[in-house]
């Protein structure tokens, strides 16, 4: 059997270690790199308000090719948002909008209020649909009165409402679809809340990131309603999941409360 000296020993035992750390240092999916900072909410549109005019509330649609119409409230769509955010991170150029989500799917964007807006075509029964104002950039416009929500029914009155107008909810808006160059750079994280309030000993929102393999490559606690920002993804598939936690640090029932979209990163770098 080979022997070493104390000095070999020592030796080997060095470069094994080092060996270790090239093979278990930052993955190609954005490993130690990524991260996610809580973000300043840009400055209040005051009074700006979506209200949902068509479907009314419980209304029963003869039609399964349903239109939503959405009014504004001192908030007019279509026009750039003018704040230095708009340079710095993903940005329409269409303007300002309406985010419109139905049944929890990923969010519609409406440009243009108070024209009949297509949902597609809706199976039989209970529908939920939300809307809120957003930025030319994507990010909200928050406040208890902003938003607007409505339950109503295709062909017949049948099947249970995913949101009722007193059920604590946390509304996933930002990220969505595929980031591209510098786009991908600094990705927002942004929700809406119905009849919560986040706080230390409240209620919290918490975003989770993990690689196309499941692996979680970064994640983070809100305690306060403000957008957040990513940074550090490399090019490739993530699963962006968000939740609403209970002060008993678990996640709060409803089908609203446990989401997650999958988003693309492409940065340019090869993948």
């Amino acid at each position: 059997m080979l022997r070493f000296g104390p000095c070999l020993s020592s030796s080997f035992v060095l470069l094994f270690g080092l060996l270790l750390l090239v093979g278990c240092g930052n993955r190609e999916d954005g490993g130690d790199d990524v991260q996610i900072e809580k973000g300043e909410r840009s400055s209040t549109i005051e009074g700006a308000a979506a209200r949902i005019t068509a479907p009314t509330d419980s209304a029963v649609v003869d039609s399964a090719s349903v239109d939503v119409t959405i009014e504004a409230e001192n908030f007019e769509t279509g026009v750039q948002t003018e704040t230095d955010r708009a340079e710095e991170i993903a940005n329409s150029g269409n303007g300002q909008h309406f985010h419109v989500i139905l049944d929890n799917e990923p969010y519609k964007a409406n440009y243009e209020a108070g024209t009949p807006f297509d949902l597609g075509d809706l199976g039989p029964g209970a529908h939920t649909v939300v809307a809120f104002p957003s930025r030319s950039y994507h990010e909200s416009v928050k406040g208890r009165e902003a938003h607007d929500l409505v339950n109503f029914y295709v062909q017949e009155e049948s099947g249970e409402v995913m949101l009722g107008n007193r059920d604590p909810a946390i509304v996933y808006s930002r990220p969505k679809g595929t980031y591209s160059g510098a786009d991908a750079e600094r990705i927002m994280l942004d929700f809406y809340l119905h009849n919560v309030e986040l706080g230390d000993d409240g209620y919290k929102a918490r975003y989770t990131i993990s690689d196309d393999g499941g692996a979680e490559v970064a994640t983070t606690t809100l305690t306060e309603w403000t957008p957040a920002f990513v940074t550090g993804l490399s090019s490739g598939s993530y699963e962006v999941n968000l939740q609403l936690i209970g002060d008993d640090g678990e996640v709060v029932p409803g089908p609203f409360n446990d989401t997650t979209r999958e988003i693309t990163v492409e940065t340019g770098e090869e993948m």
